[in-house]
């Protein structure tokens, strides 16, 4: 599995292991409210979505990463699988780093490895509220696609 770096960020592969740290990450109220519609998030399912990463790892090249910022994790990015079969980019950043560009600088190292792969297209959901997100999208070069029910969509063309 890649290891991949930025200016700032060392991004490495998450897996079971890493399942107290993330799940402690995922359920701070100001990250869940948009990732997980503000629900929390078990252990059972952080689990799921770490097996499903280590899937898309062996069978893509892709999964979810664990964004570090020398030895203090910042956040998660990462590819995976819609509902609808396409990839999407996920992401979250620890509230104290938000406005600091990590969450574009984790994005575009996420982004170029989905170019690497072979991906032409992928996609990124916000919530409407969610002007942050919609802000990073553009950064991206994300092209709106519309949406439903509260959730903006947007497709990018890997760097």
């Amino acid at each position: 599995m890649t290891v991949l770096r930025t200016n700032r960020l060392e991004l490495l592969p998450a897996g079971q292991a890493d399942l107290d740290i993330l799940v402690a990450h995922w359920n701070q109220p100001e990250v869940r409210r948009y990732l997980f519609d503000d629900r929390e998030v078990s252990a059972e399912l952080a689990a799921t979505l770490l097996a499903d990463s280590a899937d898309d790892f062996t069978e893509h090249g892709y999964g979810l990463w664990k964004a570090y910022l020398r030895d203090e994790l910042v956040g998660v990015c990462g590819l995976r699988r819609h509902d609808s079969g396409q990839v999407e980019i996920v992401y979250s950043l620890e509230p104290a780093r938000w406005g600091s560009g990590l969450a574009t600088e984790a994005a575009l190292a996420v982004l170029e490895t989905g170019r690497r792969a072979g991906l032409k297209e992928i996609l990124l959901e916000t919530d409407e509220g969610n002007v942050a997100s919609q802000r990073l999208a553009r950064r991206l070069g994300a092209v709106p696609r519309g949406g439903a029910d509260g959730i903006l969509q947007y497709v990018i063309s890997p760097p």
